[in-house]
């Protein structure tokens, strides 16, 4: 487990030249790779796997190829297509725990690895690695469709052209109009891209306009090898079917909501079935490794049986996917494979399965080759996956899965127990520790700044306070009870957040003052309108172990500075827009609270700040209420206090 290395590019030019230079074997002879994947598709969606919606040609699939049970994914989509296209942990490219996130131009994708080796490449569908491309006519759009929103920032991104894919028919977000391709509830401009070219006015069902235009790359590109990937925008919400797809819903899928979905669900099979019947018809079967996966398990609406949890999950349910690997002139098919494997895996298994050499200067990837293991039917290489979402961090090997939370671990043993209902933890106390070992180990590996476990030791230091600090007064009244909150914004930065970030800060509390019942968080919303604090139980625990929600006393008691690291890891990727002190009323009498300091501390040891000085004060008067009053936030200097750090 190697940190990203990264890649000039003179030395990226020079491995391509060499590869393209050495390939290993004629043209004609290496195999096309069709690559698709299902959006937000459930295990128990197939009628394979029992589900009710009939899937004729996926099925069909599943039984002619080699169905990969034990295939894991992210449990939401960005970080299982960071892992497909680069081979790595999505916490190594930008990407995860949660959607969002720029893949970086020097990570090396599957697709400039096929490429190098005379592959034309290909990409149709739902891209979500990163924002759309910064063109005239995009931003023009963009300038449009936010004329009401002044403070919103622009952010174009790469495109995926620059990630080694020659054609490209694409949309950049996630959970678009299937109609229209626009942003969730109608904002923003359309993205329809057609490589760099932005076109708002292509009319048609998206996955429609997706499996037409691989259809046309295959047959145009049949008397060479290629490399087709194909991201499907079906099952993913809005619920939206044709007429004619809702027309052939079996009458005993009931329910407008189900038949919808199922009309969904029908679509996609067949648009996967036109898929292979072309390469049938270009008698291009035999030699085309064909690869079916989901990015994720199906939301409330699909099935996940007889799994636990669904999308958002990283139970079984979210993160093991309905797939299949299909190879006739490999002889690759018929059967089951039992192996752990993953996305991640995708990369170097596909590569060597078309006998291509990866770049000397790759960095070291998490996947694994799979190929000798499928091949022959042996073991897998793979020893575990490690998931973080939200409040809990995860870990999977071949007979168990692990959770762990702040406050305690769940174990199950999923070969005997696939559907998760008897935690055995007590039972297995050596497994408890072995995997809770290995969980450390990926965590340190990756960076990972966890946000339900106490910061590394390393990162604790003396408080540091200097020049001005922040005061915040806030009187809570006998009426308050424990429940209620007063949130008081203190900064404003609408900065991007990682995996590997941490918040840190300087705190202090006057002699006068309450010493607990307080914390620091990030939020969204309006104080005064309703905000969704993002520390929360189980999420945003410091170094010491504390939850912040507790509202912990600063150690060292009235007037003594305290340092606090807390990981950021459960709310990335994404950005941290506002930032405020929150009281709460589980004792009367008044605050005093000092701050300074505030920081996100990145995994090189660059900083960001967030307040520091008066520069960055947000004062906003908030009215008396029958729980809170008298709330003052001024600047002052640290000499003001008479006080020593």
């Amino acid at each position: 487990m190697h940190l990203r290395t990264a890649i000039g590019a003179s030395r990226l030019a020079g491995w391509l030249l060499s590869l393209i230079v050495g390939l290993a074997a004629p043209a004609a002879e290496r195999p096309n790779v069709v690559l698709m994947l299902a959006d937000d598709l459930g295990w128990g969606d197939l009628s394979i796997h029992g589900g009710t919606i009939p899937t004729p040609r996926l099925d069909r699939l599943f039984r002619e190829g080699v169905q990969l049970d034990h295939f894991m994914a992210w449990c939401v989509c960005s970080p299982s297509r960071a892992m497909l296209l680069t081979g790595r942990h999505p916490f190594r490219v930008g990407s995860g725990p949660e959607c969002g996130g720029e893949l970086a131009g020097e990570e090396i994708t599957i697709a400039e690895v096929f490429r190098a080796h005379g592959y034309r490449t290909g990409v149709f569908g739902k891209w979500h690695n990163g924002e759309d491309p910064d063109t005239p006519e995009f931003r023009a759009a963009w300038a449009e469709a936010f004329k009401d929103m002044p403070r919103k920032t622009f952010r174009g991104g790469l495109g995926v052209n620059e990630h080694g894919f020659d054609e490209a028919w694409v949309y950049y977000g996630g959970g678009a109009d299937h109609f229209t391709r626009r942003t969730v509830d109608g904002r923003g401009p359309v993205s329809w891209w057609h490589n760099r070219e932005f076109r708002p006015n292509d009319q048609g069902y998206t996955d429609d306009l997706v499996t037409q235009h691989a259809l046309n790359f295959i047959r145009d590109h049949r008397a060479q090898p290629f490399f087709c990937y194909v991201p499907f925008h079906l099952v993913h919400a809005p619920l939206q079917a044709k007429p004619e797809d809702l027309g052939r819903v079996p009458g005993h899928i009931t329910g407008a909501t189900q038949r919808i979905y199922a009309a969904m669900v029908m679509a996609l099979d067949h648009n996967v079935g036109a898929i292979l019947d072309l390469l049938d018809q270009l008698n291009l079967r035999t030699n085309t490794i064909v690869v079916f996966a989901s990015d994720n398990g199906a939301t409330k609406t699909g099935s996940n049986l007889p799994f636990r949890g669904g999308k958002h999950t990283v139970f079984e349910g979210g993160t093991r996917m309905p797939t299949v690997i299909h190879w006739p002139a490999a002889n690759l098919g018929g059967r089951t494979w039992n192996g752990l494997c993953s996305l991640c895996d995708l990369l170097p298994t596909l590569a060597s399965m078309a006998g291509l050499a990866l770049p000397n200067h790759m960095p070291r990837l998490d996947g694994q080759n799979l190929w000798p293991a499928l091949r022959d039917g042996g073991p897998s290489p793979v020893r575990s996956y490690y998931w973080v979402w939200r409040d809990e961090d995860a870990i999977r090997t071949a007979e168990w899965r692990l959770h762990r939370y702040f406050d305690r671990v769940e174990l199950y043993h999923v070969l005997n127990d696939p559907g998760e209902a008897r935690n055995v933890a007590d039972s297995h106390p050596e497994v408890v520790a072995q995997l809770l070992a290995e969980m450390d180990a990926w965590a340190e590996s990756l960076g990972a700044a966890l946000s339900h476990r106490p910061a590394p030791k390393r990162l604790d230091r003396p408080a540091e306070p200097s020049g001005d600090v922040l005061e915040v007064t806030v009187t809570v009244t006998p009426q308050a009870k424990p429940r209620d909150q007063l949130v008081v914004p203190i900064a404003s930065l609408d900065e991007a957040i990682l995996a590997t970030d941490y918040v840190e800060f300087d705190v202090a509390v006057g002699q006068d003052s309450l010493q607990q019942g307080f914390f620091y968080s990030p939020f969204k919303g309006h104080e005064t309108k309703g905000v969704e604090l993002l520390f929360r139980r189980g999420v945003g625990v410091d170094q010491f172990g504390r939850e912040q929600v507790r509202g912990p006393a600063p150690q060292g008691g009235p007037m003594t500075w305290e340092h606090r690291v807390i990981g950021l890891c459960g709310l990335a990727p994404g950005s941290l827009a506002r930032h405020a002190l929150v009281f709460t009323g589980s004792r009367a009498g008044t605050y005093r609270v000092y701050l300074d300091n505030l920081r996100i501390r990145r995994a090189d040891g660059t900083t960001i700040p967030v307040w520091t000085d008066a520069r960055h004060t947000i004062s906003k008067r908030i009215p008396d209420s029958e729980t809170f009053k008298n709330m003052q936030v001024r600047t002052i200097s640290l000499a003001q206090l008479g006080t020593k750090p």
